[in-house]
């Protein structure tokens, strides 16, 4: 017997059993861990499941990360641009007013500088707070609603710190065309030089100690005297501890008699689920960007990824590869839509910008992901504390972007990891 059971294989779950150790065992649905961190490769394209680059504010983890990928990374500048009134304006979109017309820069700039502050109840508060009016009105507040498919005046501010709040002095910089940067711990990253964002995953696996067992879809979970009971129905485990880093809905629906008050929380906990169409074209890309982003409502997807940015080895010569992002709500039309139909809105989308020409085309693919981002709505709070609560109370551990229920990246997952590892190490030595 194990005695530490992990639910779930993505980075979360992965990442534990490093931290743990021979102790552990992952089960895993899939007959591939990773989560959402997966790469898939077709026709000598390799795409990712969205858009991934190793970077991060947290320097423990991100030496971490450098020293289990060592020679396997390239080191590459972020150049991202927002596409606005048929250009491409830098990224973060304040960094790039000397691009926008005189009327529009002026509006930015103006509000910026002079911003009169609203009680702040909610995100779009918190936007126009920030940003100012201009800012807000012209891209942040069409953008958010975008990708978030929910109304910025019913989502809180607890994961605004994702936000970097700009410095005036890079604002007016920006209007007057001197050059100035942005989130500058995102201007230069890492990434694989062969195999996708997926080598993350795939590496920690190669050094983990304890076992991970895949295909394992959990069904139920009971405690038996001081012993957990996981089962897939026809295959049990016993453990003395779980962590949970599997959605947070998947580990209540498989727990028995759960309260309807922690049942009840959880089914009010909104996320969104992700569509990825990607495309390989047989020709070279025409800009130096490695991503794009898009406010528009009439365009369908909110992000593209170049994916050839990261190197010849992720398309055949002569060629580039975008990976094209859509949010939807789980179940929506959108989530519903077949591939094929879907496909052929994006392409429709990029010709229409200017993007690509059908001809281009030489291979397509679609993969959907449903649970893609936790949506920060005001009831979140007090739902997700009802369920940790309960949680506690039954002594599992939560760890992971869904089972936290935060919107946190790849290195953000690791550091909770460390830091639940540590935790439960430390208990199961005083047992």
């Amino acid at each position: 017997m194990r005695e530490i059971g992990i639910l779930g294989g993505g980075i979360a779950g992965l990442s534990l059993a490093y931290f743990i150790g021979e102790h552990a065992e992952v089960l895993e649905k899939s007959s591939r861990s990773g989560g959402l961190c997966r790469s898939f490769e077709k026709d000598g394209f390799t795409f990712d499941l969205g858009g991934h680059i190793l970077f991060s504010k947290d320097a423990e983890i991100l030496d971490f990360e450098l020293s289990l990928l060592s020679g396997k990374l390239n080191k590459l500048q972020r150049r991202a641009a927002c596409w606005f009134k048929d250009r491409f304006v830098k990224y973060p979109f304040e960094n790039g007013l000397s691009e926008l017309d005189k009327d529009d820069a002026y509006n930015c700039l103006i509000h910026f500088l002079s911003n009169p502050q609203r009680p702040q109840h909610n995100f779009e508060d918190w936007l126009y707070n920030t940003f100012g009016k201009g800012l807000a009105d012209l891209y942040l507040l069409p953008y958010n609603k975008k990708i978030w498919k929910t109304d910025p005046k019913a989502m809180d501010c607890q994961w605004v710190e994702r936000i970097p709040k700009p410095p005036m002095e890079d604002v007016v910089k920006a209007a007057l065309g001197i050059e100035t940067e942005g989130y500058k711990h995102q201007l230069h990253f890492y990434y694989p030089k062969e195999g996708g964002f997926e080598t993350l995953p795939r590496t920690l696996e190669e050094n983990i100690n304890g076992r991970i067992t895949r295909e394992f879809a959990i069904k139920s979970i009971y405690k038996t005297g001081s012993n957990w009971i996981v089962t897939n129905g026809q295959e049990e485990r016993r453990y003395n501890k779980l962590i949970c880093a599997m959605p947070i809905f998947e580990l209540l629906n498989c727990l028995p008699n759960v309260p309807s008050e922690v049942m009840h929380a959880s089914e009010k906990l909104a996320f969104n689920s992700l569509s990825v169409v990607m495309l390989g074209l047989n020709r070279p890309r025409r800009h130096e960007l490695v991503s794009c982003f898009f406010p528009q409502s009439d365009i369908i997807f909110h992000r593209l990824v170049f994916g050839d940015y990261f190197g010849k080895n992720y398309v055949p010569s002569g060629a580039s590869s975008l990976i094209c992002e859509i949010t939807s709500k789980h179940g929506d039309e959108i989530w519903k839509m077949p591939e094929a139909e879907l496909t052929a809105r994006v392409v429709d989308d990029l010709e229409r910008e200017g993007f690509l020409e059908k001809s281009d085309l030489t291979t397509t693919a679609v993969q959907r992901a449903k649970y893609a981002y936790p949506v920060y709505d005001l009831g979140r709070s007090k739902n997700l504390s009802i369920i940790e609560e309960y949680c506690k109370e039954l002594d599992i551990e939560l760890c992971g972007r869904f089972a936290q229920f935060r919107y946190d990246n790849s290195d953000q997952v690791m550091r909770s990891a460390k830091s639940v590892a540590e935790k439960v190490l430390a208990k199961q030595e005083v047992n």
